[in-house]
């Protein structure tokens, strides 16, 4: 039988690349709170833990577009929207790429 995966987000933290995800006391009361909205989804012994590192800039504004080398591009600084923000940033980081006038309207870097 294929193994499925349910992927539960819970926080962002803005401390550095230094956290560890087991090191917070709200991990065990998001696992409960999973399991008590979804009881059928899985086993509460076979959850893991991961987290990862989303680069921000301090504005919030990510940096997308060329940079100061020739076959550089950015698409970065995301932070907590990046999931929600790629597909756009992306396809018009592919228009810049390719010489075309961005869909999306916003001022590229």
């Amino acid at each position: 039988m294929k193994s499925c995966v349910l992927r539960a987000t819970a926080w962002a933290y803005l401390c550095g690349s230094r956290w560890r995800p087991r090191r917070s006391p709200r991990l065990p009361v998001r696992v409960r709170r999973v399991v008590a909205l979804l009881p059928e989804a899985g086993e509460r012994a076979g959850a893991r833990v991961w987290a990862g590192l989303r680069p921000a800039t301090p504005s919030n504004v990510p940096l997308v577009g060329r940079t100061r080398h020739r076959n550089l591009f950015l698409d970065t600084g995301h932070g907590t929207m990046g999931w929600t923000m790629a597909c756009g940033s992306g396809r018009g980081l592919a228009d810049v790429i390719a010489g075309r006038k961005p869909a999306v309207d916003f001022e590229f870097t």
